[in-house]
């Protein structure tokens, strides 16, 4: 049976989403309905919502199903971060990844070590990137699950993180293409979550 109202929380929390509508049929979905903001191309808005959903449920969803409207208006932009140095240091059975955030003239930096298995290296660059904008934030973040998905031809990092905030946790994602470094990519991935939740 397909829990609508944790997909509609899972979908809402997509960057530029401002309203959605899981429509089920039976055991699979009909329709999503999805209203955003003009910040990203509708295209892009059907791959977040695909990977959402992938990373969070593990459910592959069609995405002909997915009807994106976007709303007219001023679009508040974020000022950029990101991450412009990684490097690591080996400590025989653990490995030290150590990052640098940038945001215009501020600079952030963290360090964060793990075992040099291949799914805890990428949660430890993860790791890093929280290490650095800890003190931008009241909030506790952990990275509980990192994982690499294909869509459309192409392979993608999926970070999830849990925000702790005022006794209540809250469940994220974040995402970036897997391209030459799978470090780097799991660090912009934790980076895209603390910049949009923070």
């Amino acid at each position: 049976m397909v829990d609508v109202k944790k997909l509609e929380s899972i979908i809402s929390q997509i960057s530029g989403v401002t309203a959605v509508r899981v429509v089920p049929d039976g055991d699979n979905l009909r329709e999503i309905h999805v209203i955003a903001d003009s910040a990203k191309n509708p295209k892009q808005i059907v791959r977040d919502v695909e990977t959402a959903i992938l990373a969070s449920t593990g459910l592959r969803i069609d995405r002909k199903i997915i009807s994106v409207a976007q709303m007219a208006g001023e679009v508040r932009t974020r000022p950029d971060y990101a991450v412009t140095s990684l490097t690591t240091e080996d400590l025989g059975k653990n490995l030290r990844v150590t990052v640098v955030v940038e945001h215009g003239e501020d600079r952030y930096e963290g360090t964060a070590e793990g075992a040099k298995t291949s799914i805890q290296k990428l949660k430890t660059a993860a790791a890093a990137v929280i290490s650095a904008l800890d003190e931008l934030t009241e909030s506790i973040y952990s990275v509980d699950d990192v994982r690499i998905v294909t869509l459309a031809g192409k392979e993608f990092l999926l970070c999830h993180i849990t925000k702790l905030e005022n006794g209540k946790e809250r469940s994220l994602v974040g995402t970036a293409e897997l391209e030459k470094d799978p470090l780097l990519a799991a660090a912009n991935a934790a980076l895209e979550v603390l910049v949009r939740y923070q």
